[in-house]
């Protein structure tokens, strides 16, 4: 395993536990003592966990793992809204009516509302808040997971290695946004919101990221999964040239829209 995977996996059980034990991280990530017992003092080092005896634990106050996670929904809700509602609109032009999608919590991804309210389709989603706003408005069957509440996403996260909901849900397309995306893969900034995110990328037949062009920005460390699994990109007029060609490049269909301003 990658040392990039085995740190995502250590800051992920950090952020769920008071306490991740070194045995446990061995357990999960399949690496030697010896390994994991550098990686967390490497993570320490940096600022990102604090090493305790026998594991590692989270760090609270503001230089904690929190000030490294995805910018809350409301934070950035309104930032390059006109980009983000044309890039939902030219993912739902995708969409056929009726069809079974999911799509994946975040701003750019609750632009999908209005364009897919009334096109009867079956959607799971991690969102409240475009769950919500498909039950007040058309006709579409929505699913939600089982799990927590991430209150500062606004998104159900499940703790459980199997949903059954999730398991038991496969859709034509995945829909989901990002943190940052760059030629290592998509970028998350919350490990917790990772293991969420990758439960439901082996239930679509495509996968369909959506990003303004600001996402491509060299933040973030947490690679939610490489390019080579993503199927399409939808961006806008702003993504720089060099970003979409590393794209097409690796194999992934790009889809360039042009916006007007928000004035």
């Amino acid at each position: 395993m990658h040392e990039i995977e085995r740190h995502r996996i250590i800051l992920g059980e950090v952020a769920e536990r008071p306490v991740a034990t070194v045995a446990q991280l061995v357990g999960l990530t399949g690496a030697s003592e010896a390994t994991i017992r550098r990686d967390i003092t490497a993570l320490n080092d940096v600022g990102q966990l604090r090493k305790v005896r026998g594991g590692a634990e989270r760090l609270h106050g503001e230089h904690s793992i929190n000030s490294l996670m995805t910018p809350a929904f409301e934070e950035t809700r309104l930032q390059n809204l006109g980009a983000k509602r044309a890039i939902a609109q030219a993912a739902a032009n995708l969409v056929e009516d009726g069809e079974a999608i999911i799509v994946n919590g975040g701003t750019t991804t609750y632009c999908l509302g209005p364009f897919i309210a009334e096109r009867k389709l079956h959607v799971l989603t991690n969102s409240l808040d475009l769950a919500l706003y498909l039950i007040a408005n058309g006709d579409c069957q929505v699913v939600l997971p089982g799990g927590d509440i991430h209150r500062e996403q606004r998104m159900v996260v499940s703790p459980y290695s199997n949903d059954t909901v999730i398991e038991h849900f496969y859709a034509a397309k995945y829909f989901l946004g990002a943190h940052a995306i760059r030629r290592q893969g998509l970028i998350e900034g919350d490990p917790v919101l990772i293991k969420a995110e990758q439960k439901m990328l082996k239930q679509a037949e495509q996968v369909i990221a959506l990003v303004d062009g600001s996402k491509f920005q060299p933040r973030g460390s947490l690679i939610l999964c490489p390019l080579t699994q993503l199927d399409r990109v939808i961006t806008d007029s702003s993504a720089p040239q060099e970003a979409c060609d590393m794209l097409r490049d690796a194999g992934v269909i790009v889809d360039v829209v042009e916006f007007e301003p928000e004035s």
